[in-house]
């Protein structure tokens, strides 16, 4: 009996050290091992220099949990609590996963770092203080020898007539909660309507609209329509025919910013799924009923919804437009930085910036964000002081990754750029996509595109688990998946209306 626990404990301690190696290697955190096991006898400084991080993102957190808590305070300053697995919003608007899955609270996150929640409202640059007032309303004041702004970006704000009153926006978790509690709000009115026989009222009631064709506004069309095709209608049959999704785009093509022909595959998938796309058409006006469209050849077309989402692009926040004016930029999408993401016009080593908020670097996206946190956090280790501030510290440079997104099919698309799993663990086609989750149901075929199948769905879906944030995370990430697998999206969602 001894022997057999013995070798059994040895077995299971095998497997859960390549786990762990396994999940440093696909997260580029190999490093950690040797630059750890070399600290464990030293204390920490007595004087630690005080970082400041403003956000609570990829970039932040990624930054907290590499730089070294010996050397360094580390102080986490944002309003939202929780970080959130953004490549997972549109599935969390669905129920594919549910909203604490993918939401973990900050102090969990980064254990090693102090936070306060609040918001940042000034900065002075030279006399380094951070302005802040926290969540009970009280003015917070904290000096700084190093800040990191990594606050993103907000969704633009519309500026289209009753689109500020009637759409919902998709950026954070609480979005695509609303999100959800509308769409099935509707669905349980359609339902009452279709027995009275109101069937333009079902018809409109059922009608989703969807304003933008980027990473997000196609994804959740996508993950709209294999949720009404899969569970909503085989729960309400009698609604079957007359869920429809609509994405409205004013650009000539969806996703815009993507190389390649990703769009155009983007949109025969969507359009395969029932989804119906419209190019160039630009949203006039919208009440509590349609929205006017303007169309490639002019005209204004009037469009029924029961829910209508704003996937519009992001713009800069108050607050970096505030520093990067204060630094001497004139930059409105961002704070410009340099190669080692330092904020051009302060002095060096001071002030750096990542993320969505961040300008001249690669495509805003939550991996470029993360990679950037985990370049930045190394130089804020022992031994790399110098570096910090020395212009000749090696630039941050984008590792390849593939982020072929994958639907239940078990389909996968990507476009020309060559890319590869995380770490370079497994090369799964030719894909340039940054790490988002764009798209759920999406294919190709013949050229650079390649359907994948079952073994390519199964190796993104661990590489993807890999990529949450804890243990916490992806044994709830992967408990929904089974559970969604096995009987399907909730069709109800607890909580208030949204119209209540």
């Amino acid at each position: 009996m001894i022997r057999w626990v013995a070798k059994n404990t040895i077995k299971l301690g095998s497997l859960a050290g390549a786990a762990t190696v396994a999940h440093l290697y696909v997260n580029d955190d190999m490093d950690d091992i040797a630059y750890y096991a070399n600290s464990l006898m030293s204390g920490p400084k007595a004087e630690r220099k005080k970082v400041v991080v403003l956000g609570s993102g990829w970039g932040a957190l990624s930054f907290a949990k590499k730089a070294d808590p010996k050397l360094y305070d580390v102080k986490i300053i944002s309003p939202r609590p929780y970080f959130c697995y953004t490549p997972m919003l549109c599935c969390s608007a669905t129920g594919s996963v549910l909203p604490d899955s993918i939401a973990e609270s900050v102090p969990d996150a980064a254990p090693s770092c102090s936070y306060v929640r609040g918001e940042c409202k000034d900065v002075d640059l030279a006399s380094k203080k951070v302005f802040c007032t926290s969540a009970a309303g009280s003015e917070v004041v904290l000096d700084y020898d190093h800040l990191i702004v990594a606050v993103g970006a907000k969704q633009s704000s519309p500026q289209t007539p009753g689109v500020q009153q009637h759409a919902l926006p998709l950026q954070d978790l609480e979005h695509a909660v609303r999100i959800r509690q509308q769409l099935l709000d509707r669905v349980m009115e359609a339902d009452a309507a279709c027995t009275t026989g109101k069937m333009d009222r079902v018809r409109q009631l059922l009608s989703v609209v969807v304003v933008g064709g980027g990473p997000a506004g196609t994804e959740l069309c996508s993950e709209l329509a294999s949720f009404m095709r899969s569970d909503l209608s085989a729960r309400f049959p009698n609604l079957r025919r007359h869920f429809q999704i609509t994405l409205l785009e004013s650009s000539p093509g969806l996703l815009p910013a993507s190389p390649g022909e990703a769009g155009a595959f983007v949109q025969d998938h969507l359009t395969k799924q029932g989804v119906e796309v419209r190019l160039g058409a630009a949203v006039k006006e919208a009440d509590a009923e349609k929205v006017q469209v303007t169309g490639k050849d002019g005209k204004v077309e009037s469009i029924g919804y029961g829910t209508l989402v704003w996937a519009a692009p992001s713009e800069a926040r108050e607050l970096t437009k505030a520093i990067g004016q204060k630094a001497g930029q004139r930059e409105p999408k961002g704070l410009q930085v340099d190669e080692c993401l330092r904020v051009k016009g302060t002095r060096p080593g001071e002030v750096f910036a990542l993320g969505d908020c961040a300008v001249g670097g690669p495509p805003a996206s939550a991996e470029v964000a993360a990679q950037q946190g985990r370049y930045l956090g190394r130089l804020f280790r022992d031994g790399q002081e110098a570096a910090i501030v020395a212009p000749e510290t090696a630039p941050f440079s984008l590792a390849a990754r593939c982020t072929a997104p994958f639907d239940s099919a078990n389909k996968a698309i990507a476009d020309a750029l060559p890319s590869y799993f995380p770490g370079g663990l497994l090369a799964l086609g030719r894909c340039g996509s940054a790490n988002h989750v764009w798209w759920r149901s999406l294919y190709g075929q013949g050229g650079d595109l390649r359907d994948l199948g079952v073994l390519g769905f199964a190796a993104w879906r661990s590489a993807f688990l890999s990529n949450a944030y804890s243990l916490r995370g992806r044994w709830c990430v992967a408990g929904d998946w089974l559970r969604t697998s096995l009987f399907g999206r909730p069709s109800a969602a607890l909580g208030p209306s949204p119209s209540a």
